[in-house]
């Protein structure tokens, strides 16, 4: 049975009566404290028990002082014996380092996976860390972040019950004992409250400061909490889905319900960015939740946790792989409800490329299209999926280059980009980019306007409000002795008159968004030759000769 410990003999009692522990039929913890009972089996001695549980043979001195009127020489079976619990052999049973995810001492020394830690030392938890324990007889404790806890007894006795006892400076410990055999005791203690438990799965909390308050959350079986200098009757047992509040110098508050828990199952089964954020409906009357993620269903190798008063998680770097999460809602007294899980698998990577070219909803012309993008560390080659129109394309796999030209006709165009790196892998695809393929503003068609007597010549054509214009003025048809050209923002340019001669035009249009067009056919104009008037000064010349 459970020995407590505690100031007051009667919380032995307690426990016992409210949990109904199965005895074995061999020892029991008594309801005093350090005193364990026994039940004669047959075969046994005085000597015998004493060599076997103090010893020695000529120990046997201890059993009588505790059993007065003991007849040593006729132990009858069956019969009950006390035994002194302080006298009886035991032997360390050291605690195993399961797991250390980030900083973690002991006594100032870095913790290592697979290290043996025996009773009286100081395990210290920095933030963002996890340290996971397995004790002799199978319990699990999972050391959370910004915790300080000592481990105050890992022994087993002579007659095979164990004793586990832990003390939280500050911090958090979740627990999942091993059923514990007859006579076994287990213990969680802080500065405001006791714990024992007998078989369960529970967490203990402790938030250090000047005034100390202790949180009891119990997930399965049930546990008994007690208080320090506080009245033996008031301490409490507390049931699974309930919880308990102990403030330093008070007994223990009555069991609370816990929050339910989150609903998860809206959550995605697979994440693909390399930043992990989880987000999940909020729980009524929570005040904040905690949300921790690992690698194992036990939750034993825990690799990042979050305690914050939006239901969500956001959690960078994490190596892909498979992944559990755990969710609970903490009430306004700062109890942890009840756990949600959710199973999902992270593929980040390769991380896929980030699309360059077309900009997003860019128009293009018809004819190709040329898509680019940035090269992603590790990425050998890229496989490409394009639709046109909502109808898949044919998908690209293992092109090498950061860039690919497809063929285009009009249309919607919708890729995406995955990368592979030397192994094959293939990462997850990235976000979807769109671009519209559209047929180029046909060439317009110019006109020359000549007005007679004018020295201004005039070029006009049909145009639309969002282009502007290119044009060209040549001497011949192909347009290979050009004259003068320049841009036009309306669809029409005056020039000074010409010389006499043959002259061709063309004209290309821009769209506002870049798509250009080819130039228009060209088109011939004549400038004519002008008549000359008669110069004046030839009169001064004419005159004498019409005065003869």
């Amino acid at each position: 049975m459970i020995d407590l410990r505690l100031p007051a003999a009667l919380f032995l009692s307690v426990f016992a009566l409210t949990l109904h522990a199965a005895e074995s039929a061999g020892e029991r913890v008594h309801a005093a404290a350090d005193i364990i009972e026994y039940t004669v089996q047959p075969g046994d001695t005085i000597s015998g028990l004493s060599e076997r549980y103090l010893g020695g043979r000529a120990r046997w001195g201890a059993i009588t002082k505790l059993n007065p009127g003991l007849d040593i020489h006729k132990l009858r079976p069956g019969q009950t014996l006390y035994l002194p619990e302080n006298r009886i052999r035991s032997v360390s049973k050291p605690a195993k380092v399961l797991k250390v995810n980030g900083q973690a001492q002991s006594d100032g020394i870095d913790l290592q996976e697979g290290q043996q830690l025996n009773a009286g030392v100081i395990i210290d938890v920095a933030a963002d860390s996890f340290v996971t324990l397995q004790l002799d007889d199978g319990s699990i404790l999972v050391i959370e972040p910004n915790t300080r806890a000592r481990l105050d007894e890992l022994r087993q006795l002579s007659t095979g019950s164990k004793r586990s006892s832990v003390h939280i400076d500050h911090g958090r410990i979740n627990v999942k004992t091993s059923p514990q055999a007859p006579g076994a005791r287990f213990e969680i203690s802080t500065p405001s409250a006791t714990t024992a438990v007998r078989g369960t799965q529970f967490r203990v909390g402790e938030s250090g400061g000047q005034t100390t308050v202790t949180v009891v959350e119990v997930d399965e079986g049930r546990v008994l909490v007690v208080a320090p200098e506080t009245d033996a009757s008031k301490s409490v047992i507390v049931p699974a889905g309930s919880g308990s509040i102990v403030t330093a110098g008070q007994a223990p508050s009555a069991p609370m319900p816990l929050l339910p828990a989150p609903d998860l199952s809206t959550l995605p089964e697979q994440h693909t960015q390399t930043i992990l954020e989880i987000v999940f409906p909020p729980v009524a009357s929570a005040a904040a939740y905690r949300v921790t993620v690992a690698r194992d269903t036990s939750f034993n190798d825990v690799v990042a946790t979050s305690e914050n008063t939006l239901p969500q998680l956001k959690v960078a770097d994490l190596p892909d792989g498979r992944y559990y999460l755990r969710a609970r809602a903490i009430s306004t007294e700062g109890l942890h409800g009840l756990e949600a899980h959710n199973a999902f698998l992270l593929h980040a990577r390769p991380e896929p490329p980030f699309a360059s070219s077309p900009v997003l909803d860019k128009r293009v012309p018809t004819g190709s299209a040329t898509l680019m993008w940035a090269t992603p560390e590790n990425a050998v080659s890229y496989d490409i999926l394009i639709s046109r129109d909502g109808q898949p394309l044919p998908r690209i796999e293992r092109h090498p280059e950061p860039s690919y030209t497809l063929e285009t006709v009009p249309g919607q165009y919708l890729w995406q980009l995955a990368s592979r790196d030397a192994e094959g892998r293939l990462g997850p695809l990235g976000q979807q980019s769109a671009f519209t393929v559209v047929e180029p503003p046909s060439g317009p068609a110019a006109q020359a306007l000549l007005s007679e007597g004018s020295d201004v010549l005039t070029l006009a054509w049909a145009g639309a409000p969002d282009q502007t214009y290119h044009w060209q003025l040549a001497t011949d048809s192909d347009f290979s002795s050009i004259k003068k050209e320049g841009g036009s923002e309306k669809p029409s340019i005056e020039l000074p008159m010409l010389e006499a001669g043959t002259y061709f035009v063309r004209v290309r249009a821009t769209t506002s968004d870049g798509i250009e067009g080819s130039y228009s056919n060209g088109q011939k104009f004549v400038v004519p030759e002008q008549e000359r008037a008669f110069p004046a000064w030839m009169l001064l010349f004419l005159l004498p000769l019409f005065a003869l």
